[in-house]
């Protein structure tokens, strides 16, 4: 019997004192390498049950070396830095391996602060590369994200197929979007739709910057049925109501 992982974090850092197992847990010697700031021993010995046929199924190994390999890559020893300057990258590896495997989604509940601090950085980074109009890293970043959920965020996708599109993506960024507006549609008929801050705040950029793209092509009726999905989704929110009166009006003085 096994009693999950527990973290709790400091800001954004994450404390080395953070794991609690009961005694019988098989990885009970990952959790003392881990509490005692052992990363690099307890990556290796994680890494090793993750090959073991017995061992390759359970999910505990892979969170063990993501959350290590995020340890090591935030290390302020210089010589560890750079020995794991892929440490993040590695990371969420392993994280999207650890979501696939537990399939109850117990460890995945008991450890979301750790979840939550690797997607707030690629929250981060897709902002950047967003504002930097690099629309084919924000694509690509956006579904590393989205492999860190257990359920397939379906207004995540939406922005994704957009910048598909916008990075001359377009037959992938079309499927994407279909995709996503299907299910978006069905749960806005439901009134089951719940798209979460984070995603909400990508999805109205990603509505107000796509439309600029589609009508700096000449594409006005497709920008402003983007902004109008947009206005669907988000009914109230006053940068997409105002963009959609300034294409319908650009649309009226081209009649």
């Amino acid at each position: 019997m096994r009693k999950s992982i527990f973290l709790s974090l400091l800001g954004f850092a994450i404390t080395t004192n953070i794991i609690a197992q009961v005694v019988e847990s098989e990885y009970k010697k990952l959790a003392q390498l881990y509490n005692q700031g052992k990363y690099e021993s307890c990556l290796i010995k994680a890494d090793n049950y993750t090959y073991k046929e017995e061992n390759s199924m359970d999910a505990e190994p892979y969170l063990y070396v993501a959350m290590c390999y995020y340890q090591l890559s935030i290390s302020e020893d210089p010589i560890i830095k750079e020995d794991y300057k892929d440490g993040f990258k590695q990371a969420l590896k392993y994280t999207a391996k650890f979501v696939k495997k537990d399939k109850e989604g117990k460890l995945y509940d008991e450890n979301i602060e750790f979840v939550n601090l690797l997607k707030a950085e690629l929250n981060k980074e897709i902002n950047t590369q967003f504002e930097k109009g690099d629309y084919r890293k924000v694509s690509v970043t956006a579904r590393q994200l989205e492999k860190l959920n257990r359920e397939t965020d379906f207004g995540l996708l939406y922005f994704i197929g957009m910048n598909e599109i916008m990075s001359n993506n377009q037959s992938q960024g079309l499927k994407s979007m279909e995709q996503a507006k299907l299910e978006l549609m069905q749960k806005f008929k439901n009134q089951s739709l719940n798209i979460e801050a984070n995603t909400k705040s990508l999805l109205i950029s990603g509505f107000l910057k796509y439309s600029e793209f589609l009508a700096a092509k000449g594409n006005l009726k497709e920008a402003s049925d983007n902004l109008s999905y947009g206005l669907k989704l988000f009914p109230e929110d006053g940068y997409l109501k105002m963009q959609y009166n300034a294409v319908n009006q650009k649309m009226s003085a081209t009649k």
